[in-house]
């Protein structure tokens, strides 16, 4: 059995399959590859308005790529997830955006979206003084089988964006993790180890659903 997974993220991919592993779904031989690993370009265009109508876009999308290529073999699955930063001092933004949070200094050169410490950049300066501050990331995950057979679970890691840029710490993690604060931990989460934090993020708690899930359905 192959579980493939709908991204080009590494960083994501060394994140779920360590998720996955720790749970115990990858013994037995399963194989656990992304698009890349078999040679395959993958970068659907993420077009739908929510986490859930996206991570099954790239499911299906991951599906028919595989089945087009002669990859799929009957009993593999697909796992998609869209993931992003829901800040409520910003009505909610990033959100199903926040790959892709633009603004001038995205168009001001070369069109190129913006990396990862841009994006903070970016974010904090529209948040401002904002007292409101409370912040979450959310990761919808899809477990595929086939367009008439899949699962879906969506879940949160709650936080508050730091003060300023001043406030930023850590170098674990990616993206957004390093404005984000965990006052129950009291550090941000790139503060956090890799255990720890797949024990408590969103997409840790949503992949271990998943696990679960696997497990039940996979020889049904």
């Amino acid at each position: 059995m192959t579980i493939w997974f709908a991204t080009g993220n590494v960083h994501k991919k060394n994140e779920l399959y360590a998720i996955l592993a720790g749970a115990g779904v990858l013994n037995g031989g399963r194989e656990f590859l992304i698009p890349a690993d078999a040679g395959l370009d993958f970068d659907p265009e993420e077009t739908e308005t929510s986490f859930s109508g996206n991570a099954l876009l790239k499911a299906r999308e991951l599906y028919s790529l595989l089945n087009r290529n002669g990859a799929w073999h009957r009993g593999d699955a697909v796992i998609a997830d869209d993931s992003g930063l829901c800040v409520d001092g910003l009505d909610g933004r990033p959100g199903i955006l926040s790959a892709r949070y633009a603004g001038p200094a995205a168009t001001a050169g070369d069109g190129k979206k913006l990396d990862s410490s841009q994006r903070n950049t970016l974010l904090l300066g529209e948040l401002g003084d904002n007292p409101c501050r409370t912040a979450r990331f959310v990761c919808s995950m899809v477990l595929f089988y086939n367009p008439d057979r899949f699962f879906l679970v969506q879940e949160t890691f709650e936080g508050e964006i730091v003060k300023g840029p001043d406030f930023a710490a850590g170098t674990g993690g990616f993206g957004y993790d390093p404005i984000l604060f965990i006052p129950e931990s009291g550090c941000t989460v790139a503060q956090l180890s890799e255990e720890e934090k797949n024990n408590i993020s969103h997409r840790g708690k949503a992949g271990k659903i998943i696990a679960s899930l696997l497990e039940k359905t996979c020889q049904n």
